[in-house]
């Protein structure tokens, strides 16, 4: 199945291309970068192993957490990609794809890890992973809350394991507190692990559909928080 995957949810975005054995990978750069390096680079990773962008039977994208501006770019992307060709559209969670890259990389694969995206102003969005075989991907992610950051570490179990990109300002934090950060290279979603987890989902039968398909926010924005304040 030729696959196309889309990470833009943070700052070091990245594509993949993905068919059989084979991947072609790029990266995105700098956020601000990540509008108008995303269409070359499909295109490249996609010429890599000898087809167009057209030709994709799946496109991946994670829907988030992430920023406003990011998350609209690859997700509008992934969708309009889907709509042209006709190829299946899976958005994922990058709560999931960090849980997997976690138990990939640690020596602790199975059971439960702590997550968080750092949400600015000392806050978390935050959610726990735990392993479900009865599901494609193989993880069960709860409901995604945001906290402040001291919050949600005082709140952990004993001994957790942590990770995802809040881990990577707040390692000394959770070490002092007993916790177990994952390796580094685990913290960020890439769109190659996207990948692989769209592909698990597609071959249970998943998909979504473009029309409703939308991205998981870190935080509202803040004319809705302001309409959310008491008048």
């Amino acid at each position: 199945m030729k696959t196309l995957a889309i990470d833009t949810s943070h700052a070091a975005g990245s594509v993949a291309a993905c068919e059989a054995a084979a991947v072609a990978l790029r990266p995105l750069g700098p956020a601000g970068e990540h509008a108008g390096r995303l269409a070359a680079a499909l295109t490249e990773v996609a010429a890599d192993l000898g087809w167009s962008v057209a030709d994709a039977d799946l496109l991946v994208v994670v829907r988030g957490p992430g920023s406003f501006t990011g998350l609209r770019v690859g997700v509008a992307t992934a969708k309009a990609i889907a709509w042209a060709g006709g190829g299946r559209l899976l958005g994922v969670s990058g709560f999931e794809v960090v849980a997997r890259q976690t138990a990939a990389l640690s020596d602790r694969a199975g059971g439960r890890i702590e997550l968080a995206y750092d949400a600015g102003r000392d806050e978390v969005y935050a959610a726990t992973a735990e392993t479900d075989a009865s599901l494609p991907g193989g993880w069960r992610i709860e409901a995604a809350r945001l906290v402040p950051a001291t919050a949600w570490i005082e709140s952990l179990p004993p001994q957790s394991q942590v990770s995802g990109p809040a881990v990577a300002s707040l390692a000394d934090r959770l070490a002092a507190a007993g916790h177990s950060p994952a390796p580094a290279e685990a913290w960020f979603p890439t769109a190659a692990a996207a990948a692989t987890l769209g592909f698990a989902r597609a071959a249970a039968g998943e998909a979504d559909d473009p029309a409703s398909l939308v991205p998981e926010y870190l935080r509202p924005s803040y004319a809705d928080e302001r309409a959310a304040l008491p008048r």
